[in-house]
């Protein structure tokens, strides 16, 4: 993922036997317990309330309720009502206790979708890159007017780019987070990338909106973004984006490799390359019954 000087510290080249530090996507920091304003809050109390459900029992009344989560009966009665008028719990006509709904359901859905189309992409990845030396696949998706590493696959060796998941770069600042903008509507993209800018937090120069509107068409128009040490010196990029079917991008898919003469003909390979993974990743997950507008 090429990128700003900004972000250079996250990036580091590696060989084989070089030991990398990195964030592990799989041990997420817990959240600490609300305090305060926030647990007394609605919405936090509603919150509550769902998570009560993931006990072991499949109905729980509202006296059970009340005591476990130490809030009033008309509380959590309020509460009921809301969720049940809304899908998420539902209540048994019989016993009057009180289950988890359908909406809960389709949101267990979308997130395993979500989770297999990392797991998709990432072993679709994994595959291609085994072929390139000198190369770095990732993983990243929009936040806001940031760029994520999801996914960090490093290829062969010997030496390789490397950034640990999680790190977060301005998207406008690298290959692939411009690939992303590219394939939202103009309007949303321009008020991203305003938003972004509005914030600060950059060491470099943000260029002119005529050229990011500019580089925006070219990405559309050729289906992928690429850059020759544009953003780092000695370091090129190929990047795709993996769309719903509304053409709203999801995922990017890029490439990071460096700028030797063993690498000279990657520029040409990789954009078939990457875009025949998209279509692997679109025909994988639809086999399996999910979709890529999770």
């Amino acid at each position: 993922m090429s990128d700003g000087s900004a972000s250079m510290a996250r990036r580091s080249p590696v060989g084989p036997r070089a030991a990398v530090a990195r964030t592990d996507s799989r041990h997420p920091t817990v959240a600490s317990e609300p305090s305060g304003e926030a647990r007394n809050s609605t919405v936090d109390r509603a919150l509550r309330v769902l998570e009560a459900f993931l006990g072991e029992e499949s109905q729980i009344g509202v006296l059970e309720l009340s005591r476990q989560l130490d809030l009033d009966k008309s509380v959590i009665h309020r509460i009921l009502s809301t969720l049940v008028a809304r899908r998420f719990i539902e209540q048994d006509p019989v016993s009057r206790r009180y289950r988890v709904g359908l909406r809960i359901w389709e949101l267990g859905q979308r997130y395993l979708a979500g989770q297999l189309l990392k797991d998709v992409a990432e072993k679709e990845l994994t595959r291609m890159i085994a072929a390139h030396p000198y190369a770095t696949a990732y993983l990243a998706q929009l936040d806001g007017g940031d760029v994520v590493v999801i996914s960090t696959i490093r290829g062969p060796g010997p030496i390789n780019l490397y950034m640990d998941p999680g790190s977060r770069l301005i998207a406008e600042h690298t290959t692939t987070g411009r690939t992303l903008l590219a394939f939202l509507p103009p309007v949303k993209a321009d008020q991203i990338v305003a938003r972004r800018r509005q914030a600060g937090g950059s060491i470099r120069q943000f260029p002119d909106i005529d050229e990011v509107r500019a580089d925006f068409a070219a990405i559309r128009e050729r289906g992928f973004g690429e850059s020759q040490g544009r953003y780092s010196p000695g370091v090129n990029t190929v990047a795709v984006a993996l769309c719903d079917q509304d053409g709203s991008p999801i995922l990017a898919l890029s490439v990071d490799y460096l700028g030797f003469p063993e690498t000279e003909g990657l520029g040409r390979i990789l954009p078939r390359e990457l875009q025949d993974c998209v279509r692997r990743i679109e025909r994988l997950v639809r086999a399996s019954g999910a979709d890529t507008d999770s």
